[in-house]
C-alpha cells in the first residue's frame, strides 16, 4: 500500500480531499460530530469542524490537481 501511495501520491491526495470536502458539505456525522471526543465542548463546535474539514479538503484537492498536472518527478 505504501508503495502505491508513494507512486501515486496525487491520487491519494485527491481521494482524501474529496472525502473531506464531501463530508463537510454533506455534514456527515462520522466526520463532523464532536460528541465523544475530548474537545466536545469546543467553542467552534460542529460548524467549525465543517469549516476546517472543508478547508482541508479543498487544500488537498488543489495540491493533488497541481501534482497531477505538474507531471514528472
Amino acid at each position: 500500500m505504501m508503495e502505491w501511495i508513494q507512486e501515486h501520491g496525487e491520487l491519494a491526495l485527491l481521494t482524501a480531499g474529496a472525502v473531506c470536502l464531501a463530508g463537510a458539505v454533506r455534514n456527515w456525522n462520522w466526520l463532523c460530530d464532536p460528541s465523544g471526543t475530548r474537545d466536545a465542548q469546543s467553542p467552534f463546535g460542529r460548524g467549525g469542524r465543517r469549516l476546517a474539514f472543508g478547508t482541508l479538503g479543498a487544500a488537498l484537492l488543489v495540491t493533488g490537481v497541481w501534482l497531477l498536472f505538474k507531471g514528472g518527478r
